[in-house]
């Protein structure tokens, strides 16, 4: 009777280790072009709209729990995500333009937390659908500032769920 109960033992505690193998971590990724250039010049600062904008994208993420914010080598995309790099003591990670598929490989390479992306109207499709894994069919006009995506992708062990959600914020573009 003693050996039973012993291999019954044995097999909760198997069962019980197994059972705290098991990983599940969520990273939310917010991404946005940036807010609304003061020229037509190729690295143009914000406007005076725009710093509203990004002040305006501050005021909505700031209880999301931020842990990294990526930003492009030009300036407007740096000013967007600045007022919330500053309330939150965070440095941004500078990536160029045009190396999106290096973005996204760091992306995925994040285990467990939210980032900011603040991209531009070309890249922000291509970065949600590197995220997705799949087309979005996300178009982005050169009027278009408004549109916070979010990308949820959910991890544990060999499953991996997806969720996209188009949302706004601020005052909205025509």
């Amino acid at each position: 009777m003693l050996i039973p109960n012993i291999r019954f033992t044995l097999l909760l505690a198997l069962i019980s280790i197994l059972n705290s193998c098991t990983t599940t971590y969520t990273n939310t990724y917010y991404i946005v072009r940036h807010a609304e250039k003061a020229d037509s010049t190729r690295d143009t600062q914000l406007s005076a709209e725009g710093h509203a904008r990004a002040a305006a994208l501050r005021d909505t993420l700031i209880s999301k729990d931020i842990g990294q914010i990526f930003v492009t080598n030009y300036q407007r995309t740096q000013q967007t995500a600045a007022p919330l790099a500053t309330e939150l003591g965070i440095t941004s990670t500078e990536v160029f333009a045009n190396q999106t598929a290096q973005l996204i490989q760091q992306l995925n390479a994040i285990n467990s937390g939210n980032a900011l992306i603040v991209g531009h109207s070309n890249t922000v499709p291509l970065i949600i659908d590197g995220l997705m894994e799949s087309p979005q069919k996300v178009m982005i006009t050169e009027k278009d500032f408004d549109n916070l995506f979010k990308v949820e992708i959910t991890k544990s062990n060999s499953e991996v769920i997806r969720d996209f959600t188009q949302l706004t914020y601020g005052i909205p573009t025509q």
